[in-house]
């Protein structure tokens, strides 16, 4: 990370006071070889170099001015890097599929967001993460990045990677707890999808879409020394179909045993008719300058009725060697199965219907 300071004249001339500020710039530069397989009639294999497989790439500034009494403004630009081609991953405007905006340029997709901060909390406007991603992401030893050991839940579930409100919302007004509360926390968000009065889904029988891509969650949580446990619940509004999104998450460190932390996750989702769930189980294990994970999740889409339950499961198992305290080196192998229909893979590569899929990545990631 770098900071630089901003001269208080500056600061006098943007807002008649001298209140100390300061701008930092940080990042992550990470990318990975990998190779990925499917099988079965149907299936194909892949090299690829790809970025993000242990943490995700990305370029961003953050700042905060102190007002002073205990009162803090801040901002958040972040977005997200594709170093193997160059370009800036996709964002979303408006919570709604017709809002998806295509990889290119710099967009500050991964975080956008000003926000007033004291002892009653912080108030925070912007895209901004949505509270019922984060247990998804942070009871995961290998998070949400783009690996191959990434959670499953979040690559197969109708509320995950795919949705527009999976992993942010834009258009959001969210609060913060204070972290003065025992170990207590929490998070609450309202995101607007912004169609006027008057927009309408064509069809035989118009379906108005005024409330299309409204977001609210909450996420509360206790944290006391090893001991973490957090709860999430979240409604995407859609006249189709609401998504709606609940889980659960909690994680212990066994200080007398060399540091080791398992966590787990429980989660559901709907999107109209359509139910699903989830679970994961892993575990972090710090082994001199390194680190073992490991970790085995399992999605099921639930339509109803007699309809078949396409099932996937997922088992991974990684190391990661740290270089320094910024730069690491890591190699991640996992294995996935398919049952009921299922047919999803590792890495954009084919496999048939009920057919597995394998993988192993080594990369090298570097902070800033």
């Amino acid at each position: 990370m770098k900071r630089f300071s901003v001269a208080a004249a500056a600061c006098a001339a943007a807002s008649g006071a001298g209140a100390q500020s300061s701008v930092t710039v940080f990042g992550v530069v990470d990318a990975a070889l990998t190779y990925t397989t499917g099988s079965g009639p149907v299936s194909s294999s892949k090299w690829q170099l790809t970025n993000s497989a242990n943490t995700f790439s990305r370029l961003g500034f953050r700042g905060t001015e102190d007002l002073g009494g205990g009162l803090a403004a801040s901002f958040w630009l972040e977005s997200g890097l594709q170093n193997d081609t160059g370009t800036s991953f996709g964002t979303n405007i408006n919570n709604q599929r017709n809002g998806n905006v295509g990889d290119g340029g710099l967009i500050y997709g991964r975080r956008s967001t000003v926000s007033l901060s004291g002892p009653f909390g912080e108030v925070r406007l912007g895209r901004d993460y949505t509270p019922t991603f984060w247990n998804t992401a942070l009871f995961d030893p290998f998070g949400t990045g783009g690996g191959i050991g990434a959670n499953q839940i979040y690559f197969s579930s109708l509320g995950g990677l795919s949705a527009p409100t999976g992993t942010r919302a834009s258009n959001s007004v969210g609060y913060f707890l204070p972290p003065t509360l025992g170990g207590f926390y929490g998070q609450l968000m309202v995101a607007l999808g912004e169609n006027p009065s008057n927009a309408v889904l064509p069809g035989p029988v118009p379906l108005s879409i005024e409330d299309d891509g409204d977001y609210t969650g909450m996420r509360v949580g206790y944290l006391n020394g090893p001991f973490n446990v957090a709860l999430s619940t979240g409604r995407t509004k859609y006249a189709v179909g609401d998504l709606r999104v609940t889980n659960l998450g909690a994680s212990y460190t066994f200080a007398s045993f060399m540091g080791l932390r398992v966590m787990g996750e429980y989660y559901t989702d709907s999107l109209g008719e359509v139910d699903g769930k989830g679970a994961l189980l892993g575990f972090n294990l710090p082994v001199g300058t390194g680190e073992i994970k490991a970790s085995y999740a399992w999605y099921r889409r639930e339509p109803g009725f007699d309809l078949p339950r396409p099932t996937v499961g997922k088992f991974a198992l990684g190391y990661v060697y740290n270089l320094s305290k910024r730069s690491a080196v890591y190699a991640t192998a996992a294995w996935l199965t398919n049952s009921d229909g299922a047919a999803q893979a590792l890495g954009g590569v084919l496999t048939s219907p009920d057919h597995g899929s394998r993988g192993t990545e080594f990369g090298l990631r570097h902070a800033f």
